[in-house]
Order: structure tokens, then sequence, then C-alpha cells
């Protein structure tokens, strides 16, 4: 019955995807110097709900400068959902990860520079706890649209007020024609994280993992393939540590592993002003109650370039 109700609420899943992609159609005029992009990330694909859960982000970009040197202005508005994997429990010693929620506005200024490389720096200023209102958004969907047993939230990371700045650059080869190799380093320091991490893929065609180049850098109708590690060494996670400024103090923290790695096998669909992308995406434990093993989601986008 669990896989019958996860089942139908990846169909929902599929169908908000679907009308939005409608609703663009009919709302978007045609032109390649600004986007608007839709990702969903979840491991309901796997039949699993817990740890990284989900994550629904909404981008726009824009050319902000057109001469030698282009400038790009990139504007976020994005949730992040973790749990543990029981979810039906209000006793700590059956959980693996805090319940917690990250709602965040992020902003980038993308400049690009000689040799196919960027460089970008930007900030983010969210919220998490209960003022995230992730709790509530993953008890909708549970109650009114899968039918399912409503996640205890117990214990849940406290509210708290974040600021995030980061730098990033990153670059790309080409191998030989569409072959290419990116990579990118990138440092966050802030208060809901403090992390170091890096880039390194391998994409054929036109790009696939957006986070590593500029959606609107390749224009060409074509598909694309590409494989990337991501490791990551983070310092202070607040999802995990609840540790920061506020008064309330977290009732449930788990101890963060300081190095992470993250394996990405994506394809990408580019047809006149669109694009799509799905990437598996490979995830070690971020935490020491967590099993050894993988923890496996997936992420779908949908572009339209104007």
């Amino acid at each position: 019955m669990k896989i019958l109700k996860i089942l139908v609420f990846k169909n929902s899943i599929i169908n908000s995807l679907k009308y939005t992609c409608i609703f663009l159609i009919s709302n978007l005029t045609i032109a390649q110097s600004s986007y608007l992009n839709l990702d969903v990330e979840n491991d309901l694909y796997f039949l699993t709900d817990e740890y990284y859960s989900s994550g629904i982000f909404i981008e726009t970009g824009k050319v902000v400068k057109k001469d030698s040197i282009k400038k790009f202005k990139i504007w976020e508005l994005g949730q992040e959902i973790y749990t543990p994997s029981d979810t039906d429990s209000k006793d700590f010693e059956n959980y693996n990860y805090p319940f917690g929620g990250w709602t965040f506005l992020r902003h980038v200024l993308q400049i690009e520079k000689k040799n196919n490389s960027f460089f970008e720096y930007g900030f983010q200023f969210g919220l998490t706890g209960e003022w995230s209102l992730a709790d509530r958004m993953q008890n909708f969907y549970h109650k009114k649209i899968i039918n399912a047993d409503i996640p205890t939230w117990e214990g849940q990371i406290p509210n708290a007020l974040h600021l995030n700045i980061f730098t990033s650059y990153y670059f790309q080869n080409e191998i030989t024609p569409n072959l290419f190799i990116y990579r990118k380093v990138k440092a966050i320091l802030g208060t809901q994280r403090i992390a170091f991490e890096t880039n390194f893929g391998v994409n054929y065609g036109v790009n696939v993992n957006d986070k590593i180049s500029n959606p609107l850098y390749v224009n060409s109708d074509k598909l694309g393939i590409y494989f990337g590690l991501n490791p990551l060494f983070v310092f202070h996670d607040f999802m995990l540590s609840g540790k920061g400024f506020q008064k309330e103090q977290a009732l449930f923290t788990a101890r963060s592993k300081t190095f992470r790695l993250i394996f990405d096998l994506g394809f990408s669909y580019k047809f006149k002003n669109w694009k799509f992308i799905y990437i598996y995406k490979n995830r070690t434990p971020d935490n020491f109650l967590q099993p050894e093993e993988q923890h496996h989601y997936s992420k779908i986008s949908v572009t339209y370039f104007f």
C-alpha cells in the first residue's frame, strides 16, 4: 500500500510539470537572452522518502551585458526537505536524520571570462524550521495528494534566519567537437552552511548539468549526456547540527560527515526554445547515523529560453 501511494505521488509530480510546461508555452515569447527553469529533485522515483527527501527550485536568468564579455544575473527560489527514514516515529532513537526544511532566495552575478570560463559570486537568504514551511508542504502532499501517513516532524531543526555568501569559478575545455570537460570550484560561507566543493565532469552535446555551466551558453538543438563527480568538504551544516545564533535549541541532531561525494549521470534534450534534463544522483551519507549505502534520487528539469 505504501509503494502504491508513493507511485500516485510520483504521478502527481509529473502532472504538475506537464501543466507548468503548458503555462509557459502560452505565456512566453521567443528569444535567447533569458531563461526560466523549474527543477524537481526527489527520491520517490526510487520508492524511498528519506534524508534529502526533495527539492523544488524555480530559477530565472538573463544576459545583462552583451559585448566582448558577457554578464548574467540569476535569481532562484528554492526549498529543500530533509527527513529520517522513519517518518512516523516520535522517538528520537529511531531517527537517522533530523527533520528539516530550508527555503531560500539565491542571487548570482556571473561573469564570462576568457577561454570558456566563468566567475560568479552571490548570496542565499532564507529560513529554516517551521518558518521554512517545509513541514506544511510535505504534509499537504501526504494528506491531500497521496493520502499517506503524515510525517511527525518531531524535533525538526529550529527556526532561524540564514545568510550564505559564495563564490565559484568554473571552466570547460573542448576535447573534440561537442565533447567537453567541465571543472568547478566553489566556496560557501554562512550560517546555514560552510563548505568547499568541486565538480569534475565530461559532457557530450548540449550541456546537461547547468549548475556547473550557464544554461544560455549552448543554444544548439541536440542531445547531451553527462557523467560527473561532486566531492564536498562540509565544515558546518545547520540541517544536521542545528547550531547557530538562534535562541531555540535543536532537540535532535546528527554528527555531520565532513567529506561527501555525489555521482551524476544525466541526459538532456534541447529543441528550439526548450531544454529537458534528467540526472540520476548517487549520494554518500551526510552524517554518521545513516547507513553506509548511498542515497539515490533524481533531478528532472525543464527550461524555457526567451
